[in-house]
This record gives C-alpha cells, sequence and structure tokens, in this order.
C-alpha cells in the first residue's frame, strides 16, 4: 500500500510543472517604475545622500546615485565626495554641495558655565 501511495505521489510531482515561478522575496509586490529618470536641465543639483567606504564613495544628486568620476542626466560630472559635500562640475561651472544645507544650532548655555 505504502509504495504505491508512493508511486502516485512521485508521479504527480512529475506531471506538475517543474518550472514553477521562484520570486525574490525582497522583490515588491507591485512592480517599481522602470523608466529611466528625467532630469530637468534648469533644475539646480540637490545632494541628498553621501556614501563613503573604504573603496568607494558614493553620492545622491536629484535622486540618481552615482560614485566618483561618474556624469549623470543634467551634465553633472562629480569631481569630488567628501564626508559632508560633493564638488560637481556642470556646464563648465565647478559647484560645491553641501549634504547640511543649513547651519545646525549649538545650545546655548545661558548664565552656565562648563568647568574642564
Amino acid at each position: 500500500m505504502s509504495k504505491k501511495l508512493l508511486s502516485v505521489f512521485l508521479l504527480t510531482l512529475t506531471v506538475l510543472p517543474s518550472h514553477a515561478d521562484l520570486q525574490d522575496p525582497t522583490r515588491p509586490v507591485y512592480p517599481l517604475n522602470t523608466e529611466t529618470t528625467i532630469v530637468n536641465a534648469e533644475e539646480e543639483p540637490r545632494l541628498s545622500a553621501i556614501w563613503m567606504s573604504a573603496k568607494s564613495r558614493w553620492a545622491t544628486i536629484n535622486g540618481i546615485q552615482a560614485k566618483q568620476g561618474q556624469t549623470i542626466p543634467g551634465n553633472i560630472k562629480i569631481i569630488n565626495i567628501r564626508k559632508n559635500s560633493v564638488t560637481i562640475k556642470q556646464n563648465g561651472t565647478i559647484k560645491t554641495l553641501q549634504l547640511l544645507q543649513r547651519p545646525y544650532k549649538t545650545p546655548q548655555y545661558q548664565g552656565h558655565v562648563l568647568n574642564d
């Protein structure tokens, strides 16, 4: 009886399609828009992120990730990536984009003296 059941089970496995859809579990359920990002040439370059490792440096400018030396849409060439800024060349003009656009405030100690 068990041999017969096993044979039916194996036969069922061979009849089933062997090309079952294997999907990446990290892939979104709904497909992302795969069209390339169109950058307006009039738009000012905006730095939103910097990643640095021992081997490479990456920056996100106008939503596009690129590494040092690459040129991205809008005729923007990434010249140098530093900890908090990126130097670019756009249409012959060299600009420095700051990651932190506004200075942060330091706490004001009113009437308090910090002892060393």
